[in-house]
């Protein structure tokens, strides 16, 4: 091979490389929709289950301290609000053996779900470019993202995001 072929090589193989990546690059984050997870007993669960309230949807880790801190008040607002049709969910982006004893043990009284490989994506896709956790989702009564919130939340702050959806 002479040194002019080399080059011509590198390129064409640089070419090939970037047109087989194109599809990939093409294709669509998930959408909340068609976003399932799976909860602590493993079974699917699909978003479009809680169709008909008002959502907050919060992802999370067993690692992150705001995350941690805000969860009180999420079981106190899911207690507050379930009766005026409010439902609070979380998402954790941790595995199983993490997240079970972690919800043991802070008595979380709402339902987790497990993040799955897709969850960073969907979470980009709505809105929370850096991926920073806590971060919030509020879905009005037909399961569209009506408010989203980045970092830990208070209740009055979380409450006025709701609130017009009730």
């Amino acid at each position: 091979m002479t040194s002019q072929e080399k080059p011509m090589n590198s390129k064409r193989l640089f070419a090939s490389l970037l047109l087989a990546a194109l599809p990939l690059a093409a294709q669509a984050a998930p959408t909340l929709e068609q976003s399932r997870f799976a909860d602590l007993d493993a079974k699917p669960v699909a978003m479009s289950a809680y169709k008909g309230k008002v959502t907050v949807l919060n992802f999370w880790a067993t690692w992150c301290g705001p995350c941690r801190e805000e969860m009180p008040m999420l079981n106190g607002l899911r207690k507050k609000l379930a009766p005026k049709g409010v439902e609070v969910v979380g998402v954790a982006l941790d595995n199983k053996e993490q997240v079970a004893p972690f919800v043991k043990q802070l008595k979380i009284g709402y339902p987790i779900l497990l993040g799955n490989d897709d969850t960073l994506d969907l979470m980009r896709s709505l809105g929370n470019k850096t991926g920073g956790l806590p971060y919030t989702l509020v879905l009005d009564r037909s399961g569209k993202v009506a408010a989203t919130l980045t970092g830990k939340l208070d209740e009055k702050k979380l409450e006025a995001a709701v609130k017009p959806y009730l």
